[in-house]
């Protein structure tokens, strides 16, 4: 899956970049991984939902690595939160792999980090 959230280039600006956002998915096991990578902002934070509902609804444990992501947003927090209780709702696991300081301030801010199942890396996600 990918989704771009960025606008579109202004012609007079030198800049012609924009921040994507890239959703990939595997199964590893009895768990399903998501990596995603950008931003994860109002235009993606959609996708992302789109992508973990439906897997907490089917998978025991769904890791959400988050490593690569270069912004955080309300919209991304507000998913994050939902999967959360959805998991719990329907006796599953979300576990983020929360490596990028990015995510970590973001969820430390908003005092949701002990929300939420952390692991350093996928491997100890995957592990415990």
């Amino acid at each position: 899956m990918r989704s771009d959230s960025g606008g579109q280039a202004d012609p007079a600006s030198d800049d012609t970049s924009s921040e994507s956002f890239d959703l990939e998915s595997s199964d590893h096991g009895p768990a399903r991984v998501f990596r995603a990578s950008g931003e994860i902002d109002i235009l993606s934070a959609p996708t992302l939902r789109t992508a973990l509902l439906p897997a907490l609804r089917s998978d025991e444990l769904v890791v959400l690595d988050l490593s690569e992501v270069s912004f955080l947003g309300s919209s991304g927090l507000a998913v994050l939160v939902e999967a959360r209780d959805h998991a719990q709702r329907n006796g599953h696991r979300l576990r983020l792999v929360c490596s990028s300081r990015i995510v970590l301030r973001a969820l430390e801010a908003t005092g949701l980090r002990e929300l939420f199942d952390i692991a350093d890396d996928l491997p100890a996600a995957l592990g415990s």
